[in-house]
């Protein structure tokens, strides 16, 4: 009967590497592929008039300022408190959407202007409520 030899059984260092190039290049895949969410440092007005907003530090869905920003605005104010309400209370509150229409209103009542003149408050607030 022949023996089997041990150190034949073990595979070889270079496998081993490959096996794990290969699965740390898979990790990087799977990281890739989940939604990579982006604060925003500066007031921007993009697609005013449109679902795709993105309007200040704060608004436009999936869209929001970095932990400590001051808003653009008061209608960034208003978007950034229904970012704050949402993320405690869940995307489907009913009480933060209508907190949310009810600043909008107040802001639009004050007669102030925003910061954009490319987008300003009539353009951008109708792509809101």
């Amino acid at each position: 009967m022949r023996r089997s030899n041990p150190s034949r059984l073990l595979p070889s260092p270079l496998l081993l590497l490959l096996l794990l190039l290969f699965v740390a290049s898979g990790c990087d895949a799977v990281q890739d592929s989940q939604p990579q969410v982006r604060c925003s440092r500066s007031c921007v007005a993009e697609n005013c008039n449109s679902l795709g907003i993105k309007y200040g530090k704060y608004c436009g869905v999936g869209w929001s300022g970095c932990p400590g920003e001051k808003p653009c605005d008061d209608l960034d104010a208003c978007c950034k408190i229904h970012d704050e309400c949402v993320e405690k209370k869940g995307m489907t509150s009913v009480w933060c959407h209508e907190k949310f229409k009810q600043c909008i209103q107040k802001v639009k009542k004050s007669g102030k202007m925003g910061f954009s003149k490319v987008c300003p408050y009539e353009v951008a607030m109708p792509t809101m409520i």
